[in-house]
């Protein structure tokens, strides 16, 4: 499956990302209403969970608007910050640095230990002490370059996934979204 088929439902992509970026506030304001307070009021949750995967499906979306040309240079930078702000929010509690660092640390000692054995001991030093400097020196390397990205990204999610940010992308993707099921754009608009 091409992701270009995405293109034709990217209203629909757009309204959906909108109304998972203010999924917190559209729960605030349908819970006040008493008679669709509370089924909404679940849907809306469950809109929320997923808006790690609505992010995914945001940026996939502006990727196929990209290399097709077909909507405005507006709609594409709407999708791509929006399923930006979707997809970090959630990856920014995980410790990818630690994470990749540890996995490189431990592939580089494995491959040494399983390909490339040592003998117990070089110039009297024990090769335990020798596999833990393969296992940390390519882990804390690895750490601090990945810390530094892990950290912009944190920023950047930070920013986006804010509730102030996220409403406002929200509200302007789902009245972007809105327009453009009838051929309109809010930028030509604008």
């Amino acid at each position: 499956m091409s992701i270009s088929i995405l293109v034709e439902y990217t209203p629909l992509i757009l309204i959906l990302g909108g109304i998972a970026a203010t999924s917190w506030l559209l729960a605030i304001l349908i819970k006040a209403t008493p008679i669709f307070g509370n089924p909404m009021s679940k849907i809306l949750k469950v809109v929320s969970i997923f808006g790690f995967f609505v992010g995914v499906l945001l940026l996939l979306t502006g990727a196929a608007v990209w290399s097709t040309e077909i909507w405005d240079v507006g709609t594409k930078y709407l999708l791509i910050i929006t399923g930006l702000a979707l997809f970090l929010k959630p990856l920014r509690q995980i410790p990818w640095a630690a994470l990749v660092g540890f996995i490189i640390g431990g592939a580089c000692f494995m491959l040494i230990y399983f390909y490339f054995p040592l003998p117990e001991s070089i110039l009297n030093i024990s090769s335990v002490w020798i596999y833990l400097i393969i296992f940390f020196a390519p882990a804390l390397v690895t750490y601090l370059f990945f810390k530094f990205i892990e950290d912009l990204l944190k920023l950047i999610g930070l920013v986006l996934a804010s509730k102030p940010v996220a409403t406002i992308l929200g509200i302007i993707c789902i009245s972007h979204g809105i327009l453009l099921l009838f051929n309109q754009s809010l930028f030509s608009l604008l």
